[in-house]
């Protein structure tokens, strides 16, 4: 019986796979992207698939589909499983302990029933239901995104968790129940423990995957001592600062239309959604930081901000606007009502939330007219200096840097070159520059000048190893002839690591012209190395004082073999 992952791989292939997550195109018998797990201009992310692998030349990341979903969705193993799975329409059924985390899956069950039992304590509270249906949701966004509620008792959840056999030490680890302080503790040694959720509106939040890995929790009461929201604790499930509230639904769709809806709260995403504008996500009460940025820019290099209409929401705006525009993004930005937020919009008229986010302005075109409409003279022109210009200074291109260069001039009235003296003075608030590896340009003619004569050997070997033909015996024969058996052995050996780069470097060799030739043009340079090595240690033997007559005649026998043999080489 073939296991779960063999029936995912025989369904699906790894370009279709990684196609619906990035644009690749055709590299002769394989395919290549840039790559989404460093920045590039230039793709050097090539997939195979011949071997149904796929490897970065930039960063060095390589794999299947199930390490690339992993690394991509940032998933455990199971996670990209269950993925896979559902795309490929397999039921796992041989899935392996060892295959996963034990602890890990622990809490995941953990929280798949903490999430069921708020969901039905939600159905049987007409009050709770009544309140989530004034703040405009219907039924089947409650049912879909699985709201639920925490009952207001101390120890609800701890209680019917215990029931069901799950550890007070894996809930403590799971985040849904606190010990007590010495000082609180009642006689009885249960109650030390007690629920972290209590008379709040469940809010699950999903890893890529649809795994419930937290809740984010809305009082309904409230007062001076009680937050608002309530999120979980960080745990080994869920890392607040790269996990946004709904990517799990949204993924498909920002992918889809090529940019993102970013909005601050629960609400605001639920009654987007339930708008049908499903591209969007939400920080989820906490602040928006670059690595959930980086999640969005797999997908899309577009961002639409889309905070309350408040001056607290417009400070959170720029902090957002700076930081997408500091990856190389676009950012632009909604223009609410004063006062209103997109829960609030989206519940008067939901197409006048379509209309907001289809006037949305870019972020630069923003700050110009506020600063324009608020001031005037001299103080215009510092206010552009200090808000404006650090914006534009974070645009990539120099054509769309240019046109937001013309339109600073045109409103303040002053000479283009003007603008760009003072945006030259602006130091950009770029992320510091990868010193990692730097990405090497194999794919070109000159590859076979500038590329170590032994390394292409390696490459090409390797290929035709993964080919199972009997060239490499051939090959790797006449190269052991050569340079000695050792020798080449050692050498092997020393590439192994580098075997999935390698196998892609000779593809493209072998799209360049025949691999075969290529191999035995590589094997006559070698030899010529080697030989001219050789005449230059033998003629120094010739020339040494007080050879015998005997050992001078056979060393000048061998340099004369050793030329007579380039001479054939290099004919």
């Amino acid at each position: 019986m073939s296991t779960d992952v063999e029936q995912i791989k025989e369904r699906l292939d790894i370009v279709d796979v990684i196609s619906s997550y990035l644009k690749v195109e055709k590299a002769g018998i394989n395919f290549k992207a840039k790559c989404p797990f460093h920045n590039e201009k230039t793709p050097s992310f090539f997939i195979s698939p011949t071997r149904q692998s796929f490897y970065c030349f930039g960063c060095g990341e390589k794999g299947d589909i199930f390490s690339f979903v992993e690394k991509f969705e940032n998933l455990d193993f199971k996670g990209a499983l269950e993925t896979l799975a559902k795309r490929a329409g397999v039921e796992l059924k041989n899935f392996k302990k060892e295959e996963r985390s034990e602890e890990k899956d622990e809490l995941f069950k953990i929280m798949e029933e903490a999430t069921k039992i708020y969901e039905k304590q939600l159905t049987e509270n007409k009050a709770v239901l009544k309140y989530l249906e004034k703040r405009g949701l219907s039924s089947p966004s409650i049912s879909k995104w699985r709201l639920g509620f925490a009952k207001d008792e101390w120890r609800n959840l701890h209680d019917y968790l215990i029931g069901k056999g799950f550890s007070k030490e894996n809930l403590l680890l799971a985040g849904l129940i606190k010990k007590a302080p010495e000082e609180n503790r009642p006689a009885l040694q249960a109650s030390r423990y007690y629920d972290t959720f209590r008379n709040r509106v469940m809010f699950p939040i999903s890893d890529s995957a649809g795994r419930v890995i937290a809740f984010s929790g809305r009082a309904l009461k409230e007062d001076e001592k009680t937050p608002k929201y309530l999120n979980s604790p960080e745990t080994k499930l869920f890392y607040k600062s790269e996990v946004l509230y709904g990517f799990n639904i949204a993924k498909n769709y920002i992918r889809k239309l090529d940019y993102a809806v970013l909005v601050e709260g629960q609400m605001d995403l639920l009654l987007s959604h339930q708008a049908s504008v499903f591209n969007t996500v939400a920080s989820s009460g906490t602040a928006l930081t670059q690595l959930h940025l980086k999640k969005i820019q797999k997908l899309s290099n577009r961002v639409i901000i889309a905070y309350d209409s408040d001056s607290s929401g417009e400070k959170a705006a720029r902090r957002a606007a700076l930081m997408t525009m500091s990856l190389g993004m676009e950012a632009k930005i909604t223009i609410l009502p004063k006062g209103e937020d997109p829960a609030s919009v989206i519940q008067n008229e939901p197409e006048n939330w379509k209309k907001a986010l289809r006037e949305s302005e870019h972020f630069v075109d923003f700050a110009l007219n506020k600063a324009v409409k608020e001031n005037e003279g001299r103080n215009l022109t510092k206010e552009i200096i200090k808000n404006v210009l650090p914006l534009v200074s974070l645009i990539k291109s120099e054509m769309e840097k240019s046109q937001f260069v013309k339109k600073i001039a045109l409103k303040i009235r002053v000479k283009e070159e003007d603008v760009w003296s003072d945006l030259k003075k602006i130091e950009p608030l770029r992320e510091p520059a990868n010193d990692g590896k730097k990405v090497q340009e194999y794919f070109s003619k000159k590859d076979l000048k500038t590329v170590s004569l032994e390394r292409i050997v390696v490459s090409i070997i390797f290929l035709n190893e993964s080919q199972k033909t009997k060239k490499t015996n051939n090959l790797s024969k006449k190269w052991r002839e050569i340079v000695g058996n050792d020798k080449v052995t050692e050498i092997l050996n020393s590439y192994e690591k580098e075997r999935e780069a390698l196998i892609f470097e000779a593809e493209r060799y072998n799209e360049e012209g025949d691999i075969n030739k290529i191999s035995e043009d590589i094997l006559r340079r070698i030899e010529l190395e080697n030989l001219k090595t050789e005449l230059q240690q033998t003629t120094i033997i010739f020339d040494e004082k007080n050879l015998s007559k005997e050992k001078e005649k056979k060393v000048k026998s061998d340099i004369d073999k050793i030329q007579n043999r380039i001479k054939e080489l290099n004919n």
